[in-house]
This record gives C-alpha cells, sequence and structure tokens, in this order.
C-alpha cells in the first residue's frame, strides 16, 4: 500500500511540474511601440518596448494598447515515423490562440474615479496565434470604455497623473490546438491622462477683440492674412505619432472627426448655448482646438478669438498687395 501511494504520489508530483512548466512557457513579454517607421501597424521583435503611455482626453476615448508573446513550448509535431512502407505524421497541437485579454486598473486613491467602472474586464482577441518553439506574435487591445474615460476626463486634473499615473495590469489567456486553456504572466503599464496637451504649435491665429483693424487702408482681410501667416505652422494632421490622442502624436485642426470629439466640443463649449454650439458638423478636431484655446488656454483677461489655421497655407488677397497710396 505505501508503494503504491508513494508511486502515486511520484506521478502527480510530475504532473503538476508538467503543467505549471506547459503554462509558464507562453509569455506576454512586453508592450511594443506602433510608429511611424513601421507604418502604424503592430509588429513584433526588435528591442523597443514601452512601459507608459498617455493619452489626451481632448481628442479620444481610446487607447490602443499593443502586446507581443511568445509561445516557447516545443512543437508536438511528428513526421515520418512508423515504417518505411507506413510513415506516420501527426499535426502542430501547441499552436497557441489568444483568446481574450484580462485587464485591472489600479489608481492612487484621490484620483476619485468611480470604483463601480474600475474593477477590471475581459476584451476578446481575434486572430493572434504564436506557433511553438519560439513562435512570435503581436496584438493591440483598447483597454478603455466610453464610460471609463468620461470618468477619466471628469477627474484629469484632480491629482498629478504624472506622478500617480494610471496603472493598467494586464495578462493573455488563450488555448492550445486541443483546447488547453493557458494564461501568461501578467505585466503593469502605466497610462498618463491629460486634456488638450496634444494640440501643436501653429494650430491657431488670434483674432484681436473687436475683430482684424483696418491698416493702410487696406481692409480687415489684410491683417487676419498676415495674422495667419505669421502663427499658422500648416503642419500635417498628425505628426510624431499614428493615433491621434496617444502617447507621442501630435495633432491639429484636421486630426479627425470623432463621436467623442463632437461630445468634447459641445459638452464644454466656451460660447454661450444660447447662442450657437461650438461643433463644426464634420470637423470634429477642428472644434475641439477652438474649445481649448478659447476655453483653457487663453489668458482670463485676453478677448480676443483664437480661430483654426487653415490646412494649407492660403493665397494673399489680391487688395492686400496695393501700397497705402493706390487706389
Amino acid at each position: 500500500m505505501r508503494k503504491n501511494f508513494i508511486l502515486t504520489l511520484i506521478a502527480v508530483v510530475m504532473l503538476l511540474g508538467a503543467c505549471v512548466e506547459q503554462h509558464n512557457r507562453v509569455v506576454l513579454e512586453k508592450f511594443v511601440p506602433i510608429t511611424t517607421t513601421d507604418q502604424c501597424a503592430v509588429k513584433v521583435g526588435g528591442d523597443k518596448y514601452y512601459t507608459r503611455g498617455e493619452i489626451d482626453l481632448a481628442f479620444t476615448d481610446r487607447y490602443l494598447l499593443p502586446f507581443q508573446i511568445t509561445n516557447y513550448m516545443s512543437s508536438s509535431k511528428v513526421s515520418d515515423v512508423g515504417s518505411a512502407d507506413a510513415p506516420i505524421s501527426s499535426g502542430e497541437t501547441n499552436s497557441y490562440y489568444i483568446k481574450w485579454v484580462e485587464v485591472k486598473y489600479e489608481f492612487y486613491s484621490d484620483a476619485n474615479l468611480d470604483g463601480n467602472l474600475w474593477g477590471g474586464k475581459r476584451i476578446e482577441v481575434h486572430g493572434v496565434v504564436a506557433t511553438p518553439e519560439g513562435g512570435q506574435n503581436a496584438g493591440a487591445v483598447d483597454i478603455f470604455s466610453e464610460e471609463q474615460a468620461k470618468d477619466l476626463l471628469k477627474h484629469v486634473n484632480d491629482i498629478d497623473w504624472v506622478a500617480y499615473p494610471l496603472i493598467i495590469n494586464m495578462k493573455v489567456v488563450g488555448e492550445i490546438t486541443d483546447g488547453t486553456e493557458i494564461e501568461t504572466n501578467s505585466l503593469n503599464f502605466n497610462i498618463v491622462p491629460s486634456f488638450g496637451e496634444s494640440i501643436q504649435m501653429g494650430s491657431t491665429y488670434r483674432e484681436p477683440e473687436g475683430g482684424f483693424p483696418v491698416i493702410d487702408n487696406k481692409p480687415a482681410i489684410c491683417a487676419q492674412f498676415d495674422a495667419i501667416m505669421s502663427m499658422c505652422a500648416f503642419n500635417e494632421p498628425i505628426v510624431n505619432g499614428c493615433f491621434v490622442g496617444q502617447d507621442s502624436a501630435m495633432t491639429n485642426c484636421y486630426g479627425g472627426d470623432t463621436e467623442w470629439q463632437k461630445y468634447i466640443a459641445t459638452s464644454r463649449c466656451n460660447l454661450d448655448p444660447a447662442v450657437s454650439d461650438c461643433y463644426y458638423n464634420g470637423y470634429g478636431a477642428y472644434s475641439v482646438v477652438e474649445v481649448v484655446y478659447n476655453k483653457y488656454k487663453k489668458s482670463p483677461t485676453d478677448k480676443g478669438y483664437y480661430w483654426c489655421c487653415p490646412g494649407t497655407e492660403p493665397e494673399e488677397p489680391k487688395d492686400c498687395t496695393k501700397t497705402a497710396t493706390e487706389e
């Protein structure tokens, strides 16, 4: 009886050891950047990784977090065994198929976020497979819901988010070909929210209180043209990044039109709602830039108005080329 007990115990220990080894051999390795050098695609490999990101809630409620996994399991594939007349081959059963990622959130208590929205969640992932023997693959998940983004927006100024970032704890859950479920390790990622910090320099020009003046008998449009040419940069809609409002990307008035941008422009309008709202139909980012500058960025004593720059450099109006003495 004792001998049988010992043999059974050894078998159980070996089985548990095999399970632990198998479960530890699919690894969530790192969070990988999405860059313009890779044509904004999620790619594996390379030495780059990152542990912190930024979301500008003036422009987006989405943060796309890309990750890389590696499948270190041995291949189960067997080929050409058996007799010469009857070779035997088997398919691969140790390919790893991601089913979802599990995300948990941690934040500094003084952030005052709604705990009911930040208890963690499961996010489905489709089409990401890692083959055995060191096969790698990458995926990406949107880690915020609209409700979470709105809650974060309410408290974006509550604390120093750079010192106390929102912590994202993530692990991957998937299965191998035979249906065995395998979880990876967990990794932490830090998110720093802000509002209106990713607007490009040179996105707006200022109209003084009372409108543009007539100078040297030239119409007011000439002073407006001079302001545009001196203050506007005419950059691409997004520079230094791939996504509006994410990480190092800077945007101007032409960085898209989304429901979130419409929500920001209408809910935080700097104008009297009885007169007008601040959303230009079809130009969400344009609307947001003007709201941010005129409600949050200019001095309280500044009675001028900051307008979005044209998308391209305009031609000088004909009347502005005349000298002061010309009729």
